[in-house]
This record gives C-alpha cells, structure tokens and sequence, in this order.
C-alpha cells in the first residue's frame, strides 16, 4: 500500500503545533511526530497592534525546530497556516517574510471563516455529531471561533475578538486576581457575544470545545479524578463541573494554579480568561454538556492533505470507533487475524445473547474493540501481557470513544483471562456501579470468544447461542474439530455463569459447506 509523509504547523496566537504523520492510502496514518511550543504571539497585539520581536523571536525559533524534524522525517508536503494573531498583526507580512528565509516554510494567513470552518470539520471527524443541534467552540490565545451546526451542517459561523492571552492582558493584572478585574473582563466577554448575536433555536444539545484552554479543562478535572496523563480526547463535564473549577481557578494565585495537577503551567496565567470564554458561552447558548476535543484545525488540514495526496481514498465521514480501534491494534502489530476472529464471534454472541442477558446496547461497540485489542500487550511481553493491554488501551487515542468508554474498553481486554475483576483491582473499583456491571457482563463474553479460537486457526465458522430457563446453550459449527476450542471454553466460562447466573454448555455441529461461512451477525457494525 502507498504510503507517504505529511506534515502540517498551526501558528496559534498562543501556541505553535505541529504534526507530522505517515499516512497510508487507505487514509489512515501513523504519528511521527507532534510538536508544541508556547510562542505567545497575541503578547502585546491589542496594545501595539504589532507583533513584538521577542514573539517572533520565539515563533521563528521554534518553527526552525519544527522545520528541520519534518525535513529529517522526509516530509514531502507541509502545510503551515497562522491564525488570528498573525492575522491582525499590522507587521504581518513582515514575519511571514522572516519565516520564509529562516525556515524555508510558506506561512498561509487564513481567513476568520477558514478558521472555523477548519475548527468544525475538526470536531465532526472526531465525533459522531448525528442530526442533532450542536455547538463547536475554538478558543485561542487571539480570538474564538464558534460554530453552530446541525448535526453535520453548518447554519452559523462568528468570530469573536475573544482570546485567552489578551483578554488576560487587558483585564487580570493582580496576583491573585481581585474581583474587580474578573467582574470587568466577564462584562466584556458577555457584551462581546452579545454583539454577536449567537442564537440557536433549538438550544445546542452539546458543545465541542477545542484548543488549550479545553484540552486544560479536562486534564485538571481527569487529574482529579485519578485519570491523570490520560487522553483528554472525548472528555465530557456538564456546565456546574466547569463553573465549580472557574471558582477553584480563581481562589488561587499564580503559584498555586502552576502546582494544580493536570495544568500546564505555562497555561496557568491565561486558564482563568480561556475558562471564563467557556463558561459565558455555555451559558449564553443554555448548553449543559461539554466536550474536550483533543484535535484541532491542524487535524482537519492533514486530512485535507491526504485527500489531495490520494484522490481515490474515502475516509469516513463519521468517526467509525472500531475502525479507530483497527488501527490503534496495527500500530502495535497485533495478530490481526486472530483479533479480528475473536471481535467477530464476540459481536456475534452479544448480538444474540443481548436480549435475553438484559445487556446495554451501548456495550457492543466497546465489546468489539476490547476483543480486537485484547492481545496487544503481546508487544510489550507475553508475561502478564493482559496487564499490559490494559495500559497501551487506557493511554491510547482512540477517537470516537470517552475517556470513560476508553476505560471500560482498556479493562474488558484486560480481564480476558485468569483472575475477574475484583476490589483490589483500583481502576475497576474507581468506576461506577454500572460500569462495573458492564465490564464483568463484557468480560464474560469475551472470555469465550477467545477460547474460540484457542489455537489462533480461525477454525469456528458459526455460533448459535440460546439462553432460556436458567441456561445458555452455544452450538459451534464449523468443518473442522473443534475439541481444542470447546475444552478452552468450558474452562472460560465460570465468569459467564457466576455474572449471568446461568449454567453454559456448548454442543458441536460439523459445516457442510465447501467455503467457509461467515459468523451470524444480526445488524450491521456500527460506529
């Protein structure tokens, strides 16, 4: 399969990212490299209307380092775009033009609308946006872009002169900061959106916040509840969760909000105005939930890329969770035919044992990524290797899926044999009572799924399952024995009985036909 080497930097007017990738002609792609450098570009601008040199200096710096890793990265085409701080910089073409003969990079200034639009297409890869009314809100060291859409469509797009960096500049001078200089800039940021005249009707169901300040937000709330150094992609917290951490915030001097565990602290000057952004336009739209996109519009460009470097691939257009599963597995070089058997007789079972068991349908998709991943850990050892998985799985990217599915996922995969879940185990403790359920309700299923292909041959053709009257008869069909697979099962099904109360048995009955069948799913995946 082609493959080829892209890069793409985003000059915030905070901070400068890039990210350069190997991607395949499927559209999938690998990560090589991702960059971050806090430049604080917007530093200045309102006063000045200027860049400063010593911004630029900055910039010009790190896009130097970003540069000569793309180019030993063999990079073949980079995309460089700057946003609102370059954008209304009044010397603008003067540090394009530095770029250019320091670097050798070609800085594109987009426009308000690209920008958003960039921010938009960003959030509809990474979440299933459905029909419904929405929300995305980018919020930036310069400006803020928000978007309102149904499902996929967009019916408004607004620019606001709203950014964390000159916000902070204009108004929060005192450490800590006095009430005075928060009521004040609060007052300018309602007036700003007010001007905007933002008004959705129907209310947005949620919001999709992007950029540092939400990606702080999450991380801060994640650290507090023992999820730190965790994916903050999928991230969600209702609008109470985000106005009790703006009080924290604001109870805090500087020194304080530097030692809060999952900020960054040289975000930790800026949070205060970025999180008071969030919470007004929450509470303008009469929006309750919130969530954390990790991927911004540098994400939305690489695809862009990879569309113009292979015309005839065709990504989804919605965020497909196992296919995100799929390729997390092949970064890791799973046994892929072996994975994919499990994921199959797994999906299979909870198709026709989902009714009759009272599961939640919400589980089959985290079911089918825990069966695809369940062996992962292989890369980094056979022994203990489901403690192992669990760890790849809980710190991995997988979009599409919470925090909270990530780990329902990461823990499925990792009580796939020996010992079931029990108090001692302090992840699976830490999740609710539900989510407990599920996870022994998923494990169980999956225990079986893989004892089903015992021997790694992928020699089950079909699975019938029937549960009625205290009992769950699985009847495996295929054209060759199955002696190996049947002992490994029965051996694997004491969590089944002990989570569902239900003595199992499993019968055999040989294939006739020539050609493999391929295992009984009653709907089609879903992602």
């Amino acid at each position: 399969m082609k493959t080829a080497c892209l890069g793409v930097v985003d000059i915030g007017s905070n901070t400068i990212r890039s990210l350069v990738v190997e991607t395949r002609q499927d559209a999938s792609y690998r990560t090589l490299d991702d960059e971050r450098e806090v430049a604080r570009l917007a530093a200045g601008l309102d006063r000045q209307g200027r860049l400063s040199r010593a911004a630029m200096r900055r910039a010009v710096t790190a896009l130097k380092r970003m540069a000569e890793i793309a180019r030993a990265r063999g990079v073949e085409r980079m995309s460089v775009v700057a946003t609102s701080a370059i954008r209304n910089a009044a010397n603008r073409r003067q540090f394009v033009d530095r770029v250019r003969a320091e670097t050798g990079l070609r800085v594109r200034v987009i426009s308000e609308q690209e920008e958003a639009e960039l921010a938009f297409e960003s959030a509809a890869r990474s979440f299933d946006l459905g029909d419904r009314p929405c929300a995305v809100a980018d919020v930036g060291g310069g400006s803020t872009e928000v978007i309102l859409a149904l499902g996929s469509h967009i019916q408004q797009v607004h620019s606001l002169h709203l950014g964390s960096v000159a916000l902070t500049e204009e108004f929060l001078r005192s450490d800590p900061v006095k009430r005075r200089e928060f009521k004040a800039m609060r007052r300018e940021v309602r007036r700003r959106i007010d001007e905007a005249r933002i008004e959705a009707d129907p209310p947005p169901q949620f919001v999709v916040a992007s950029g540092g300040t939400a990606t702080s937000v999450a991380q801060m709330v994640m650290a507090h509840q023992g999820l730190a150094g965790r994916p903050a992609q999928g991230f969600e917290m209702t609008q109470a969760e985000l106005l009790h951490l703006h009080e924290a915030l604001l109870r805090r001097g500087l020194a304080e909000r530097r030692e809060m565990p999952g900020l960054s602290p040289d975000r930790a000057d800026i949070i205060i105005a970025g999180v008071t952004i969030l919470y007004e336009l929450m509470a303008h739209l009469r929006v309750n939930i919130l969530r954390v996109s990790e991927h911004g519009i540098r994400h939305a460009l690489l695809h862009r890329m990879i569309a113009r470097r292979f015309p005839t691939a065709s990504p989804p257009s919605r965020p497909r969770r196992l296919a995100a599963a799929e390729a997390f597995a092949r970064s890791l070089h799973f046994e892929e035919a072996h994975g994919a058997q499990v994921q199959r007789i797994a999906l299979s079972m909870f198709d026709q044992v989902a009714a009759p068991l009272g599961l939640d349908p919400d589980g089959r998709d985290l079911l089918g990524a825990s069966a695809l991943l369940h062996d992962v850990g292989y890369v980094v050892g056979f022994r203990g290797h489901h403690k192992h998985t669990y760890r790849l799985i809980a710190h991995a990217q997988l979009d599409g899926f919470t925090p909270r599915e990530r780990e329902i996922v990461a823990l499925v995969a990792r009580f796939h044999r020996r010992s079931g879940p029990k108090k001692r185990h302090r992840a699976w403790s830490a999740l609710t009572r539900d989510d407990r359920r599920m996870v022994r309700q998923l494990a169980a299923l999956l225990r079986i799924a893989d004892a089903l292909d015992r021997r790694h041959s992928q020699r089950l053709r079909e699975i019938r399952c029937r549960v009625a009257n205290r009992r769950a008869r699985f009847t495996l069909i295929a054209g060759l024995d199955l002696d190996v697979e049947r002992h490994a099962a029965e051996g694997k099904g004491n969590l089944f009985r002990k989570v569902f109360g239900r003595e199992i048995s499993f019968d055999m009955a040989r294939s006739t036909s020539a050609a493999p069948a391929p295992l009984r799913l009653l709907r089609r995946l879903t992602a």
